[in-house]
């Protein structure tokens, strides 16, 4: 028999937190223990104990306030499932009223890096697509789309307010069939920290996103910098 795997010391200190969240011992907006009480506890670096609550905190269950400490959220993230569902229907599912804030819209030619994701060739024109997507008013996340032009030339201003899904799979009479991603973490921009008036020194979740048809074609290739506060990434996988 092989030797059982050791967790790792960052990861007992997350579940150690977690499981005091949802035991109800850290109370929702209450701060969690100082960093040098988990050192102690734990026996373990700064480091490592920033590294756990800096994870806890991308994924939207704690939040920091600079020079005061780091607390239990309120609770009120949504989580993104990746199920593919257009923003506008996960918001609607929830009971929230879904809105967007078009921040660009515009044609541009693919350079080198967009047009491998897209399966095109490099110079050949694509939507450059920026939406500030919201809920009850308040910011959920920054969306940067790209989207091959010669596909979907009927694309507008107007149309991508509502929901990009709903009208390309009118437009093309194909299904949304699955989306591949990659989640890092990322420290928030000033454009990022103005959107969502968060800490500049919080870490927060970045999804490269690539969405197929059930053609087995590429519809888009999208980065989503999502507001850790309000919506929560969740990955749910079977076996």
């Amino acid at each position: 028999m092989g030797k059982p795997k050791r967790i790792p010391k960052y990861k007992m200190i997350e579940d150690y937190i977690l499981q005091k969240i949802k035991g109800g011992q850290f109370a929702k907006g209450s701060p969690i223990e100082t960093e040098q009480e988990l050192i102690k506890k734990f026996n373990v670096s700064r480091v490592t104990v920033r590294q756990a609550t800096n994870n806890l905190v991308a994924k939207g269950f704690l939040s920091r306030s600079q020079g005061s400490g780091t607390y239990v959220t309120n609770q009120k993230v949504i989580e993104r499932s990746t199920h593919v569902k257009s923003f506008t229907e996960e918001m609607l599912e929830t009971g929230k009223q879904p809105s967007t804030d078009i921040i660009e819209f515009k044609v541009i030619p693919s350079n080198e890096e967009i047009a491998n994701k897209l399966a095109i060739t490099k110079g050949e024109p694509i939507y450059y697509i920026k939406r500030l997507r919201k809920a009850d008013n308040m910011p959920m996340m920054l969306e940067t789309n790209f989207m091959e032009v010669q596909k979907y030339p009927d694309l507008s201003y107007d149309r991508i307010r509502k929901s990009k899904y709903e009208f390309i799979e009118g437009y093309t009479k194909e299904t949304i069939d699955q989306s591949h991603h990659i989640v890092v973490p990322i420290m928030p921009s000033d454009e990022i920290v103005n959107y969502f008036n968060c800490d500049p020194s919080t870490p927060l979740l970045k999804v490269l996103n690539t969405t197929y048809l059930s053609n087995g074609q590429i519809l888009d290739y999208t980065e989503l910098i999502l507001n850790g506060e309000e919506y929560q990434y969740q990955s749910i996988r079977g076996r």
